[in-house]
């Protein structure tokens, strides 16, 4: 069995998916990595079988439509078989280095590491205006103090991470901040570590709706009723 298991959620990744991939397997040869593809429109797929005989870690999965970046996310922790599971955005923006960063606390013994991004390159005037609402919505409603609750770099022990990722509901941009506050309501300690965002990396596109997107997200959780076994 694979001590990691490393989930690439992925839409419209033909321009890096095929590189990442790649990257990703002579670094972590004997590792699981599973890519899901969210009905991505372009070549993604096409990129991705072209490399299914050559590294044959890696494992494909893909929604019926498209359904955001958590459900994505759900699916392929709930399908992981390493020992500890870390999931990052599909064009690497924190590197190698991020992801040995998050594994190596997490082979401390961390149940939860997250990426705290050191700088934000490529941020949107959109972001920059409404990120400081977001967080303060964020403390409001849940509780939570961390100041990148956003980044796309995230392990877990898997057991811990199987469990939260059975309780989530939201399918799209709210899941970071859902994994966090089921941690919280779970009382299983967050560990942070700074990491490199790396300039001249793609950023999701973010618009306003976006945030109302969000909002509706933070709504939805907070007034969900979780099942949390002790």
């Amino acid at each position: 069995m694979s001590k990691l298991s490393l989930i690439i959620p992925v839409y419209k990744g033909e321009k890096e998916i095929e590189s990442t991939l790649a990257l990703l397997a002579k670094n972590f040869p004997n590792e699981e990595i599973i890519v899901v593809n969210d009905c991505s429109p372009d070549k993604t797929k096409e990129k991705i079988f072209s490399l299914l005989g050559i590294y044959p870690q890696i494992c494909y999965l893909e929604n019926d439509k498209n359904s955001g970046k958590g459900f994505s996310l759900k699916k392929g922790v709930l399908k992981a078989k390493g020992e500890f599971i870390i999931f990052t955005d599909h064009d690497l923006p924190y590197g190698i280095e991020g992801i040995n960063k998050v594994y190596q606390e997490l082979l401390k013994g961390a149940k939860i590491v997250i990426g705290k991004r050191k700088e934000f390159y490529n941020v949107s005037s959109t972001r920059k205006i409404f990120r400081p609402f977001l967080y303060f919505f964020i403390k409001i409603f849940f509780g939570l103090s961390y100041k990148d609750t956003q980044c796309g770099l995230k392990g877990f022990e898997a057991e811990t991470g199987k469990k939260i990722f059975s309780l989530v509901t939201v399918n799209r941009f709210g899941i970071d901040i859902e994994i966090l506050y089921l941690a919280k309501l779970m009382k299983i300690p967050v560990k942070e570590v700074i990491v490199e965002q790396k300039g001249g990396f793609s950023t999701t596109t973010f618009h306003f709706k976006d945030f109302i997107k969000i909002f509706l997200d933070l709504l939805k959780i907070r007034f969900h009723h979780y099942e949390i076994q002790g």
